[in-house]
């Protein structure tokens, strides 16, 4: 799941901002052209559900009525599920907010703490960072003969050697019970490396890790508490960063307070359904082999949680102390992940829609499970085409939108706002300033924008094809030499400079500041994801 929630509207409506006060101001000083009086013919403008002309600007060009239709019948679709996903994370922080507590706990029926098999994938990572995380299991609060942990490598035999000499070095030196195992068989895909070492493993109860999890102390307990044979347990996790870049700083609010406070916290404090995304995963092997086990797809968290409700089990979300995963400091490392996390909504959304639709699920549950995978596509979607759109209407020339259209802009900023301000509320608990708060929220929503652009080209690969490369998003100082092309978002920004640039020539300078504003936004993004 996206950290980006809800900055998409911050991005959406900067243009729009300055639209409005520029259509004033143009409106204002060309009232005498028209035979109406300046408060009877903006009453007009405002309440017409036709276009009139008294509601042009000056220079606008010729347009068919079924053009304009077209415009503003695509634009307010698209405010709408903007508007809906925005109220949507207002409930979520709204709960959160007030202090509603933390989801109640499942404690499981056993009389006795069951001992636990710790999975953790690793392919090509350094030695350094399998060490590190074998180290963080001497610190868990629970009896170490009552667990293991099972580095599950698909790396070539003479780098398995290596990683094998170290999980037995550190096994020894750390009294626990750890193991390096190679995955044999086939398979492309993670999941299909977690269904072999589920058949491999010691215990019954499951957890599957990230290697790079910063694991809370009582981990295990929890684990232990609340896994049963119909419960797949998420631990929910947050972000740390390796490198404290401008970019990582930004990422590490919004993964805390939009991710981790809202998708999460938010939305099991509200009562939908919680998906199990990313590290921090367990159930027992009973219920994975009755789900049909991990697909071997790069949506294998996605495809699990869908699996195990529609198998007749639940996801709990217990909102205790989060893992810490590393996440990206720079720009070109985020979109690597963001891009797949869009590629895996899009495939899931294809895969399951009507699965769950025909299920026996919840009313409730099923609209939560279908809103929830299909936020990604809608955002994505909404961030690359709502502008676009935006300037379009622009071109047309009506100062003043038919009122449905006008309704929906309002809603949209109003929605914004109250929506920033929880998420100010929150940050502010923690130690950040409201100017502060605010700017890293702006600056995140320009992010987002950019990175739809290239994000938008997976969403689409997902709904018609079923896998792509799978490739590792670089972590700690080997995100600073990773690179890949600009190209998506400088072809954006250029084609928004030419239309800029032909309104110039053409006279049309309403729509030549929409697309100003626009351009703007984009060059400023350049800076913040090249900077």
């Amino acid at each position: 799941m996206g950290p980006l929630y809800a900055n998409v509207s911050i991005a959406t409506i900067i243009p729009n901002i300055s639209n409005y006060l520029h259509n004033v101001s143009i409106y204002l000083k060309n009232i005498s052209k028209y035979p109406f009086n300046v408060s009877s013919n903006l009453i007009t403008c405002i309440n017409s559900s036709q276009f009139v002309e008294g509601c042009k600007g000056p220079s606008a060009p010729p347009v068919s009525s079924l053009d304009i239709f077209i415009i503003y019948f695509i634009y307010s679709f698209l405010l709408f599920f903007d508007i809906l996903l925005t109220i949507q994370f207002i409930i979520y922080f709204k709960n959160v907010a007030r202090g509603a507590g933390r989801p109640p706990p499942h404690i499981s029926a056993s009389a006795d703490p069951p001992p636990i098999s710790f999975i953790v994938p690793v392919k090509g990572e350094p030695l350094d960072v399998i060490a590190a995380m074998l180290s963080r299991f001497s610190d868990i609060d629970y009896p170490r003969h009552m667990f293991e942990v099972l580095v599950v490598s698909d790396d070539e035999p003479a780098y398995f050697a290596k990683i094998r000499a170290l999980v037995d070095a550190l096994a020894r030196e750390l009294g626990i019970d750890a193991r390096a195992v190679r995955r044999a068989g086939g398979g492309r895909y993670r999941g299909s490396a977690f269904n072999w070492a589920a058949d491999v493993a010691k215990y019954d109860v499951l957890a599957f890790l990230d290697v790079d999890s910063r694991l809370p102390r009582d981990i295990a307990r929890r684990v232990a508490e609340a896994v049963d044979g119909r419960t797949l347990l998420f631990l929910g996790w947050d972000g740390y960063i390796s490198l404290f870049t401008k970019l990582g700083k930004l990422l590490r609010f919004v993964y805390k307070y939009f991710l981790l406070y809202g998708a999460y916290l938010g939305r099991a404090l509200s009562g939908d359904v919680v998906l199990a995304l990313g590290s921090g995963i367990a159930l027992r092997r009973d219920l994975l082999r009755r789900a049909g086990g991990f697909c071997d797809c790069v949506a294998d968290d996605y495809d699990i949680s869908i699996k195990v409700l529609l198998a007749g089990g639940r996801i709990v979300y217990d909102g205790g102390a989060p893992i810490m995963v590393e996440i990206p400091s720079t720009y070109f490392a985020f979109r690597r992940q963001f891009v797949r996390w869009v590629f895996n909504s899009s495939y899931i959304l294809r895969s399951y829609l009507l699965k769950v639709l025909r299920s026996d699920l919840p009313i409730r549950h099923k609209l939560s499970v279908v809103f929830n995978t299909a936020q990604h596509p809608l955002l994505v979607t909404t961030a690359v085409f709502l502008p676009v759109v935006g300037l379009a209407a622009a071109y047309t020339g009506y100062i003043v939108p038919p009122l449905p259209v006008a309704a929906l802009e309002v809603a949209l900023a109003v929605a914004t706002v109250v929506l920033l301000r929880y998420v100010v509320a929150l940050a502010r608990r923690e130690g950040y300033g409201v100017a502060e708060s605010l700017a890293i929220a702006a600056q995140n929503g320009v992010v987002s924008l950019m990175i739809d652009i290239t994000a938008f080209v997976y969403m689409l690969m997902g709904f018609f094809r079923s896998s792509i490369t799978w490739r590792v998003t670089p972590k700690g100082s080997s995100q600073l030499s990773f690179r890949e092309s600009l190209a998506p978002e400088l072809v954006y920004t250029a084609a928004v400079a030419a239309v800029f640039i032909w309104a110039l020539a053409a006279h049309m300078w309403l729509f030549a500041l929409s697309a100003l504003s626009l351009l703007a936004v984009l060059l400023y993004g350049l800076y913040l994801v090249t900077g």
